[in-house]
């Protein structure tokens, strides 16, 4: 009787939901209109992560490996004719996070799993895809 007690006990101390579930990096489809051009993707030090051209799937890593560490990114297109955009890409922590570990226990999840592993948070928008305004031309 205190074997599968004590299983129960170390299943819920030892696992996370988006541990589980999710995956430490994401795919994100960098794109743009007009397509064709040229990107950088920045990480939270300033190192580009990933360069080319829309529209391309660049994977992302989602934590820093540190507590409640999440990356930070942001994507910088320019086009010749055409004015450079900067765009951020937020990490929010996702549903299998904050509802998943509620049936394991909730706690050991959420405070000592989860917040070490990037399958807590997911990368938004998943398919930024900026308009390039033309050098002269005025916002209406």
């Amino acid at each position: 009787m205190k074997k599968p007690v004590l299983a129960l006990m170390a299943m819920m101390m030892l696992s996370g939901c988006a541990t589980i579930v999710g995956s430490e990096s994401q795919a994100v489809r960098i794109d743009s209109l007009p397509p064709g051009a040229r990107f950088t993707v920045q990480d939270e030090n300033g190192r580009a992560v990933a360069e080319g051209y829309t529209p391309q799937t660049v994977e992302l890593r989602k934590s820093t490996g540190r507590y409640f560490g999440k990356k930070q990114y942001q994507v910088m297109l320019e086009s010749p004719g055409y004015v450079p955009v900067t765009l951020p890409l937020e990490e929010k922590a996702n549903l299998w996070y904050l509802l998943g570990n509620i049936p394991l226990g909730g706690f050991p999840g959420w405070l000592l799993v989860d917040p070490f592993y990037g399958g807590m948070y997911n990368i938004e928008p998943a398919h930024p895809k900026p308009h390039l305004n033309p050098v002269g031309a005025r916002g209406g």
